[in-house]
């Protein structure tokens, strides 16, 4: 469903399922809209989505319990 290939682009299947976990992620550790938290998150979701990290629970389990854990 997902390709491995690292893009610049995403489909609106991959766009779908990233804001989702963004979306989760962000509330389950209440960060606010418009904040550098909030900005980070994001980041850190694509990096690891462009990295290969496909799997909903392994990108939750990466991402720490903070918005800017590695």
């Amino acid at each position: 469903m997902y390709p491995t290939a690292s893009t610049n682009t995403f489909e609106p299947s991959e766009l779908a399922f990233l804001q989702r976990l963004f979306k989760d992620a962000r509330a389950s550790r209440g960060i606010a809209g418009d904040s550098l938290d909030e900005d980070d998150l994001a980041a850190r979701i694509i990096e690891l989505y462009q990295q290969g990290v496909r799997d909903e629970q392994c990108l939750h389990s990466r991402l720490g319990s903070g918005p800017t854990s590695r």
